[in-house]
C-alpha cells in the first residue's frame, strides 16, 4: 500500500505527545512490512522540506503564521488544514495513494475533507486521540463558551461524519465521538499502535536503590502534576530517601509555580525537573524509578506513556473515571485515584512504596499486560489489516 498519514507530532522526526509516537511508531512499522510511507507533518522553522528516515518519506509544511501572524489557535487549525490539503494534492500529483489517515486533534483534514471530489476514491480514515469535546467536558479546555471550542468542535464533528472509517486509541473517546458527533451506535474499532516492547523494556541494573517515583508528560494543570508533588512533600518525612523525577516540558509558569511549592517546602532535594528527555534515553529514565504515577484529571486513553512505563516494568498510578481505567488492573498492575484527590493520592503512593515486593510484583504484571495486548507488533498487523478492510470496502461500492 500507499499509505499517507498526516500528523503534526512528528517535526523533523521528533516525536512529540501520544499522537507524534503513534504516527512514528505506525509509519516505520509499516515501512517494514514493505509499504510504502508518506508522513506530512509541521514545519518547526517555516521552511518547506522533504527527507527520508529509512523508508518513510516525510514531508515537513510550514504553516501560514507569515502571512498571517499572531494568528489564534482556532485560525491555526483552519489554515492549517489548507495546507495540508495543498500539499496532499500535490503528492497525489505523484503517487497513487491508497489510503490517508488523519488524527482527530487540529481537525487536519478538514479542508481535504471538505473538498475531496466524487471521483477521489481514495479512502480516508481518521483515528481518535482525545477529542476536544471531551477535554472540554472533562478539563475545561477550551471553554465551551469559546469560538475555539463551537468552531473547532464543528471542524472535529465535520471530519468524522465524512471520513469513510474511523478507528480509536481507546473505547472511551469513541464513546464521546458517537454521542457529541451524531454517530450513534457507529462501530469504531478499538485499535492503536502499541508499544515497542523490545525497546521499552526492563533494565534492572539502572534501578535506584532508594524510593524513585516518576512522572513523564506535559508539565500542565490537567496532567497532575501539582498533586503529584503535594503527595511528594506530604510524604517527604515518613519515606527516607524518597525522590520525584518529573519529566517533561510545559507551561513556564506552571512549572515556576510547582518549582517555588518544592522550594518552600524545603523539598528540591527531593523533586527534580528534568525538562524534555529524548524518545532514545526515556527508557533508561523510566527504568531507574519503582513506580510511575501520572495523576491526570482525565485521560481519552489508553495514555501511551503510562504503557510505555509499565512495559519496562512499572507498576502505574492513574485517576478513574477516564480512559486510562482501559489498561490499569487496580492492585494487579497499578492504582486508579480520583482525580484532584491529594489525600488518596499520598495514601495510595505510601502504600505501594512500603511494599517492595508488591511493587515488583505489579511492575512484572505491567510488563505482561503490554507484551500480551499492546504490543507494536501485533497492534500493527490488526491496524494493517483494519486498512485492508476499508480498502475493501471502497472498492466494493465504488
Amino acid at each position: 500500500m500507499n499509505i499517507a498519514l498526516v500528523a503534526q507530532g512528528y517535526p523533523s522526526g521528533k516525536v512529540r505527545g501520544g499522537i507524534g509516537s503513534q504516527t512514528y511508531a505506525k509509519a516505520h512499522a509499516f515501512a517494514a512490512s514493505g509499504h510504502n510511507v508518506f508522513v506530512i507533518s509541521r514545519s518547526s522553522d517555516m521552511r518547506w522540506r522533504e527527507f527520508t528516515q529509512g523508508r518513510v518519506n516525510i514531508f515537513l509544511i510550514p504553516g501560514l503564521e507569515e502571512m498571517l501572524p499572531d494568528m489564534e489557535e482556532i485560525v491555526q487549525w483552519q489554515s492549517h488544514s489548507m495546507v495540508v490539503a495543498a500539499e496532499l494534492n500535490k503528492l497525489l500529483k505523484t503517487v497513487n495513494l491508497d489510503i490517508i489517515e488523519f488524527p482527530d486533534w487540529g481537525a487536519e483534514g478538514y479542508t481535504y475533507l471538505l473538498n475531496k471530489k466524487n471521483w477521489n476514491k481514495i479512502p480516508v480514515v481518521i483515528q481518535l486521540h482525545g477529542p476536544m469535546v471531551m477535554l472540554a467536558h472533562k478539563v475545561n479546555w477550551p471553554s465551551m463558551n469559546s469560538s475555539f471550542y463551537k468552531v473547532g468542535t464543528h471542524m472535529e464533528s465535520t471530519c468524522v461524519q465524512l471520513a469513510d472509517a474511523i478507528y480509536s486509541s481507546s473505547e472511551c473517546s469513541a464513546e464521546w465521538v458517537r454521542s457529541h458527533y451524531n454517530l450513534p451506535g457507529t462501530n469504531i474499532p478499538i485499535l492503536h499502535s502499541g508499544v515497542d516492547t523490545t525497546f521499552f523494556k526492563p533494565k534492572y541494573y539502572l534501578k535506584s536503590r532508594t524510593p524513585n517515583i516518576v512522572f513523564a508528560g506535559r508539565l500542565v494543570q490537567n496532567k497532575g502534576a501539582e498533586e503529584l508533588v503535594d503527595a511528594v512533600i506530604n510524604l517527604s518525612t515518613e519515606i527516607k530517601n524518597l525522590k520525584l523525577r518529573l519529566i517533561g516540558s510545559g507551561e513556564e509558569n506552571f512549572i515556576n509555580k510547582l518549582k517555588a511549592k518544592v522550594r518552600n517546602a524545603g523539598t528540591s532535594d527531593i523533586v527534580e525537573f528534568a525538562g524534555f528527555v529524548a524518545r532514545e534515553e526515556l527508557p533508561n529514565q523510566l527504568s531507574k524509578a519503582h513506580l510511575f504515577a501520572a495523576p491526570s484529571y482525565y485521560e481519552g486513553g489508553p495514555g501511551f506513556v503510562y504503557l510505555e512505563a509499565m512495559a519496562c516494568g512499572l507498576p502505574v498510578i492513574g485517576c478513574s473515571g477516564s480512559g486510562v481505567e482501559e489498561i490499569i488492573n487496580e492492585g494487579i498492575n497499578g492504582y486508579l485515584v480520583p482525580p484532584k484527590d491529594v489525600v488518596a493520592l499520598t495514601d495510595v503512593l505510601r502504600k505501594m512504596l512500603s511494599d517492595v515486593a508488591g511493587m515488583e510484583r505489579m511492575g512484572k504484571n505491567a510488563r505482561a499486560y503490554v507484551v500480551r495486548e499492546a504490543d507494536s507488533k501485533y497492534c500493527v498487523q490488526k491496524l494493517e489489516a483494519f486498512y485492508y478492510s476499508v480498502l475493501k470496502k471502497s472498492k466494493e461500492l465504488a
